[in-house]
């Protein structure tokens, strides 16, 4: 879908604070800050090629990076070469040193994709309100430190490994630096796949755009990781946070680029089938879920079920945006290439939330959220942290004893588990909260002070799902864990009729209905 010049437009103050607040930087900063900030900076649309910061140049501007890819490089005194030291992505800073130091910038930056920048000035922040001011340097400290933690880790990896020098396009070659300020619909509201006259990317918003489909990494990053446990020791969730990219991570399974074939084109008479086939799979269904909340289709109410985003975005956008998520997928192979541990995570996904189901009706028990889409998405988390550590999930599957725990392991192995960053993944792409809270609490529903009926639901669906074996790593006996969960406590609660259950019988019996239903349970599965 193509948006004309003609509908560009200003948006109002309220979009932009929304879409503030999904940036990282910005999370610990209230409203009234928020509008504060906006009052006074810039908003930059910036084509690709552009020299954002000339090395050696003196200037106070400091730099958000709201959506796009920028390199930053040095050139060699000697003959002249860049050498590129980082990229940065969305949420990203540079430039900050300016506000506390006098000195020429240290090093250049240069956009690698068209990119939308704010831009703030050293004056706005000292003539900011005090508690402003805090914020924006606590977090700039948190930056410093980051950047000085991986300095040191980077300087110990080229005593082994030689820098390499990168193609850079030198300041001659690059456009004269022309940068258009300007904040139309496209920055919040873009459509999937669709480009301006300008030539600008569609913006990050919650409707997906094209993305390349491998996670980028500076030179020196990717050729100074000779193992997996040098690599381990340089993320850290602060870390994996920020560089979280939905676009990038995302991939839906072989089986279900197979079934989508027959609704991509033309008229879709079955639209039943489509939503079905859509919710077979979380990565998708996630994606469809992400488009309809984006601030270009949301209504007054939130849209938290797929056959409702259909309704909400159109059928034949929908068609897009699927057809989109089944490309990029063709490009990305989920832990490590192992097709047996992908239909594993997928089976996973699938048999919990039907598990779920049968649950909630056993317990006669009513809510409003789709407790189904809520058991598909819950381990949405790992199909990110898979991108950090490609061999981790083979190591589970493969039984590792250091692996048994999933949760430590993680964190351990990685930096963060698979809940706190499936948690940081859906609030990026504005996924309805009661996702994100089923997410981040399903191994630890004692932790849910909101929507903690959903994650009671799916925690102990999990748990019948490891029980009977479908999930990476293989069958655990789960019995004690059953019995001894809090998740009764706060399913008791809510149905006071439950009260009176024996639980280790109920629990009983609902192993033997899902054996019994077991064919259903898997039937479809991509």
């Amino acid at each position: 879908m193509t948006m004309s010049t003609e509908t560009i437009k200003t948006v109002d103050l309220e979009q932009q604070v929304t879409f503030l607040k999904k940036i990282y930087f910005f999370n610990d900063f209230d409203d009234h800050e928020l509008k504060q900030f906006l009052s006074v900076s810039k908003w930059m649309v910036v084509s690709d090629k552009t020299l954002v910061i000339e090395e050696n140049s003196i200037g106070k501007g400091f730099y958000v990076l709201v959506h796009g890819e920028v390199a930053v490089f040095k050139t060699n005194s000697e003959d002249g070469s860049t050498v590129l030291l980082t990229t940065l992505t969305d949420g990203d800073c540079f430039g900050e040193m300016s506000l506390v130091t006098e000195t020429k910038r240290t090093a250049g930056i240069i956009t690698t994709r068209n990119s939308f920048i704010l831009m703030v000035n050293q004056e706005i922040i000292n003539n900011s309100n005090v508690f402003l001011q805090l914020k924006f340097y606590k977090r700039f400290c948190e930056i410093l430190v980051n950047r000085l933690i991986r300095a040191n880790q980077r300087v110990v990896s080229q005593l082994t490994v030689p820098q390499q020098p990168v193609n850079i396009p030198s300041t001659k070659e690059t456009k004269p630096g022309k940068i258009e300020i300007a904040l139309t619909d496209r920055l919040l509201e873009g459509s999937a796949g669709s480009k301006q006259k300008t030539g600008v990317t569609p913006p990050p918003s919650n409707i997906p755009v094209e993305r390349e489909p491998v996670v980028q990494q500076s030179a020196i990053e990717s050729s100074s990781q000779p193992d997996q446990s040098e690599r381990r020791d340089k993320l850290g969730a602060l870390s994996i946070r920020r560089r979280l990219m939905p676009e990038q991570y995302l991939t839906i399974s072989p089986g279900s680029n197979e079934r989508l074939a027959g609704y991509l084109h033309g008229e879709i008479n079955d639209t039943r089938g489509f939503a079905e086939t859509i919710m077979l799979d979380p990565a998708l269904s996630a994606s469809v879920l992400q488009c309809a909340n984006s601030s270009f289709f949301r209504r007054a109410t939130v849209v938290a079920t797929v056959p409702h985003a259909m309704i909400t975005v159109g059928i034949k956008h929908i068609q897009e945006l699927a057809g989109e998520v089944v490309d990029r997928s063709k490009n990305i192979l989920p832990f490590g290439g192992t097709r047996g541990i992908a239909r594993k995570f997928w089976e996973h996904a699938v048999v919990v939330g039907r598990i779920a189901e049968m649950l909630k009706d056993a317990i006669r028990i009513s809510m409003p959220a789709d407790i189904y889409l809520a058991g598909l998405l819950h381990d949405l988390g790992m199909l990110a942290l898979d991108k950090f550590d490609p061999t981790f999930y083979v190591k589970v599957e493969q039984q590792d004893p250091e692996m048994t725990n999933i949760i430590p392991a993680e964190k351990e192995y990685i930096g963060a588990d698979h809940c706190q960053t499936g948690f940081w993944l859906m609030e990026k792409m504005g996924l309805p909260q009661v996702y994100q809270d089923v997410s981040r609490f399903h191994h630890a529903p004692e932790g849910a002070r909101d929507n903690y009926l959903a994650v009671a639901l799916v925690h102990l669906a999990d748990l019948f799902a490891e029980d009977r074996g479908a999930c990476i790593g293989g069958q655990k006996d789960m019995n004690d864990s059953l019995q001894r969960s809090f998740a009764w406590v706060l399913i008791q609660e809510q149905s006071r009729a439950f009260m009176d259950v024996n639980i280790a019988e109920f629990i009983d019996s609902m192993k033997a209905e899902i054996d019994k239903t077991w064919k259903d349970l898997v039937r479809e599965i991509p």
